[in-house]
């Protein structure tokens, strides 16, 4: 009679563990990290290249972006542009390499669906400017990164460029170009894969083999016993 209690107990155990899901604690451990490294795309910002008013302002013109960053432009019309500057010569391109998105045109008080987006690679101050003639030193300017010391400031850019003529890049370049429809499709999507459940095939199809070769253990426990009945 004890033998037969015994072989009971004995082959209730793996049915318990497989219960409690015993040893599954390394797995989820393991998806876990790996999702977490998956993500490393920064936020993207958008800049308002002057607005439905027509003003000849950026908005924002002042702001800290983090490398993996990206920085999208808008245009309204009538006729904008973007240049990269340095704060010692505003309202110029900055070298040879200064990104550049070309004069856009847009007709009415809407935004064009053309974008331009910079893809952050430095923390270093970014300056830049409107390149269409008399803009610039109209204001039209602004920075990414300034220095946090105050040496160095939008307000002081937009005074020097008073006295300073606009000259725009000779080529566009440096900024990738899309569309507004596709930024919204990409931005849609991406959002869409986030939000779905992140529960791990692998992890469930380990599960079921746990719960099998329990059982199993289970049965071969129990025969064990009445062999010693």
């Amino acid at each position: 009679m004890q033998l037969i209690t015994f072989s009971l107990l004995f082959s209730a155990i793996p049915l318990a563990l497989a219960q409690y899901d015993y040893g599954s604690s390394g797995s989820t451990t393991t998806s876990a990290a790996a999702s977490a490294q998956t993500s490393s795309a920064g936020p993207n910002h958008i800049v308002k290249v002057s607005n439905a008013a027509g003003d000849l302002t950026f908005s924002p013109n002042d702001f800290t972006a983090a490398v993996g960053d990206t920085v999208e432009f808008h245009f309204y019309g009538p006729k904008h542009s973007v240049a990269q500057s340095t704060f010692a010569s505003p309202c110029n391109p900055a070298n040879a390499n200064a990104f550049f998105s070309g004069p856009i045109t847009t007709s009415g008080t809407g935004v064009n669906p053309e974008i331009f987006t910079l893809n952050v690679t430095s923390t270093s101050a970014i300056w830049f400017y409107c390149a269409v003639p008399s803009h610039c030193e109209a204001g039209m300017a602004g920075v990414i990164n300034a220095p946090t010391d105050g040496s160095k400031t939008l307000a002081m850019y937009q005074e020097a460029a008073k006295n300073a003529s606009t000259v725009a890049p000779t080529k566009v370049q440096g900024l990738v170009q899309g569309s507004l429809s596709s930024s919204t499709s990409s931005s849609t999507s991406s959002a869409s894969a986030s939000a779905s459940p992140t529960k791990n095939a692998g992890v469930e199809a380990r599960g079921g083999v746990r719960w099998t070769a329990l059982g199993l253990t289970g049965v071969v426990a129990a025969g064990f016993g009445g062999l010693i009945i």
